[in-house]
C-alpha cells in the first residue's frame, strides 16, 4: 500500500519530467528518470516482497493464567517465526484495551532471518473487573523510504477474566473495621418460643410444656400458682443484594469506575454479613444479564458472586420495574433486600404506583449519585460546569428517593464515600427490628 507521501514524490517526479521534456533540460530529464525508477522499484520491491512476507509470520502467544485480580500482574509471552525464505524486518504491537497497564516489549521492531523465531515477554495488570480481550497482533512493515506501509493482523485473540483485588473488598485490616463498626454484637434478632435463652416468665395454661414449669416461683402468690419460663432463640436473617448491572453502572474515568466501586463494597459487605452468621444471595440484572444466586450462610455464593462479574461487564438497559417483579418472584424466603442503582436517566423515570412495587420484602434503595466518578480537571470553567451539572443530576436523584420513601420503600441518596455506611446501617436496623427474620 503506497502512502500519501509516495503518491506526492511520484507527482512531483512526473511533472517535473513533463516540465522538463517541454522546456528541454536534458540533463534534468535524465536525474529525474533515475530518480522514478529508484522510488517505482523501491515501491515494487515492497509490494511485491516484504508486504506478501508478513504475512507469512507465524505468531503465538502464552499466557500463564487467563484470570486475574485486579492490578496483579500477568506475565505474556509472544513467540514470532519466520516461515518465508527471506529475511524479515517489521514492527509489532500487541492490541490490549485501556484498562490494563503494561510493562514489557508489548510492542517494538524485529528482524527475522528465514526459520529463525524470536520471543518477546511484557505483564499486563488490569485497572478494572471484568472480562478483556488480549489482542490481536498487529504486524506492520514499511518501505526503507517510507513511501509504503503494509500491516497484517494475527488473529490471535485470548480473554483475560479479572477479579475484585483484595485490597479493595476483604484484608485483615478491613475485616476488623468492618466488624467493629458494623456487625460486632448484633444479635438481636430474636424470637419468642423454645429457644435457649431465658426471656422471663408467666403464668402456665394447659398448652404449655410442662419441662418448662419455673419450679422456684410455684406458690408464690396464692400457693398453688404454677409459672412457665419464657425462652428466646437468636434468629439468622438473609441478605440479598441487587446490582443493576446495565451500562448506567459503567461511569467513571479510567482509574475510578461505578461498578468496579460498586462490587468491592458489596462484596466488602457481604463478608461481614457472613461473619455475623447471616445469609447473602445476589440478583445481577439488566436487559443483557440475568443472574440469580441464592442466600446461603456461608462464603459460597460470594465466590460464585465474584466469579459471575468478573466474566461480564455492564452492558444494557436497567428497569426498576422488571427488577421488583424479579425480587417478588424469586425471594423466597422474607429476606432483606438490598438495590444498588445509579439511575441513570432519572428525568425519564415514570413513577409507577404503590402496587407496582410491592413485594413483600423488605427493600432498601440506594440510589448512586455519579458526582464522586466525574473526570476533574483543574479547569476553572470545566469544574463549574461539572458541579452545575451535578448539583442539578442531585436533584432528580433526590426527588426519585423521596417518592420511593412516601410509597413506603426506604430510599436513600448515596455516594462514595458512605455506601458501605449506608449497607451495614440498613442491615444492622434489619437485626434490631427482626426484618427479614
Amino acid at each position: 500500500m503506497i502512502r500519501k507521501t509516495g503518491y506526492i514524490v511520484l507527482g512531483i517526479i512526473a511533472g517535473g519530467l513533463l516540465e522538463s521534456l517541454f522546456i528541454g533540460y536534458d540533463y534534468y530529464i535524465v536525474a529525474l528518470m533515475i530518480l522514478f525508477f529508484v522510488v517505482a522499484s523501491d515501491i515494487m520491491s515492497f509490494n511485491t516482497g516484504l508486504s506478501r512476507s508478513i504475512r507469512n509470520i507465524e505468531v503465538r502467544r502464552e499466557i500463564e493464567s487467563n484470570s486475574a485480580r485486579k492490578f496483579q500482574m500477568r506475565p505474556i509471552r509472544i513467540f514470532f517465526t519466520n516461515r518465508t525464505r527471506k529475511t524479515v524486518f517489521f514492527h509489532y504491537y500487541d492490541t490490549l484495551s485501556d484498562v490494563f497497564n503494561t510493562e514489557g516489549d508489548f510492542q517494538g521492531y524485529i528482524i527475522l532471518k528465514p526459520g529463525e523465531q524470536v520471543k518477546r515477554d511484557y505483564s499486563i495488570a488490569s485497572i478494572a473487573i471484568g472480562k478483556y480481550k488480549v489482542g490481536p497482533v498487529i504486524i506492520y512493515a514499511e518501505d526503507p523510504m517510507k513511501l509504503c506501509i503494509s500491516s497484517y493482523t494475527a488473529p490471535v485473540i485470548d480473554e483475560m477474566i479479572v477479579s475484585p483485588a483484595l485490597s479493595d473488598i476483604y484484608t485483615q485490616r478491613s475485616e476488623r473495621l468492618s466488624n467493629m463498626k458494623f456487625t460486632y454484637g448484633i444479635h438481636y434478632s430474636q424470637k419468642i418460643g423454645q429457644g435457649y435463652n431465658f426471656y422471663g416468665i408467666r403464668p402456665y395454661n394447659e398448652s404449655d410444656d410442662t419441662k418448662y414449669i419455673a419450679w422456684s416461683r410455684y406458690g408464690r402468690l396464692n400457693g398453688e400458682d404454677i409459672y412457665i419460663k419464657q425462652m428466646e432463640e437468636e434468629r439468622q436473617i438473609d441478605v440479598f443484594f441487587v446490582v443493576d448491572y446495565g451500562i448506567g453502572m459503567n461511569q467513571g474515568t479510567r482509574q475510578k469506575r461505578m461498578y468496579d466501586f460498586v462490587i468491592a463494597t458489596v462484596m466488602n459487605a457481604s463478608y461481614s454479613i457472613v461473619k455475623n452468621h447471616d445469609g447473602v444471595g445476589y440478583i445481577i440484572n439488566s436487559s443483557k444479564y440475568d443472574y440469580f444466586i441464592p442466600a446461603k450462610k456461608s462464603q459460597e455464593p460470594i465466590r460464585k458472586f465474584e466469579q459471575t462479574i468478573s466474566e461480564i461487564r455492564p452492558n444494557g438497559d436497567f428497569s426498576i420495574f422488571q427488577t421488583f417483579s424479579r425480587i417478588k418472584r424469586d425471594v423466597k424466603k422474607n429476606a432483606l433486600v438490598f438495590v444498588i442503582t445509579p439511575f441513570s436517566y432519572p428525568e425519564s423515570f415514570r413513577k409507577g404506583t404503590r402496587k407496582e412495587f410491592e413485594t413483600n420484602k423488605k427493600v432498601s434503595l440506594f440510589i448512586l449519585d455519579p458526582y464522586d466518578f466525574m473526570e476533574r480537571r483543574k479547569d476553572d470553567v470545566y469544574s463549574a460546569l461539572m458541579k452545575n451539572s451535578g448539583l442539578k443530576h442531585y436533584r432528580y436523584l433526590t426527588a426519585l428517593s423521596k417518592f420511593f420513601n412516601s410509597i413506603g420503600i426506604k430510599s436513600s441518596v448515596s455516594r462514595e464515600k458512605d455506601l458501605l455506611y449506608r449497607i451495614m446501617a440498613a442491615y444492622r436496623y434489619g437485626k434490631l427490628t427482626n426484618e427479614g427474620a
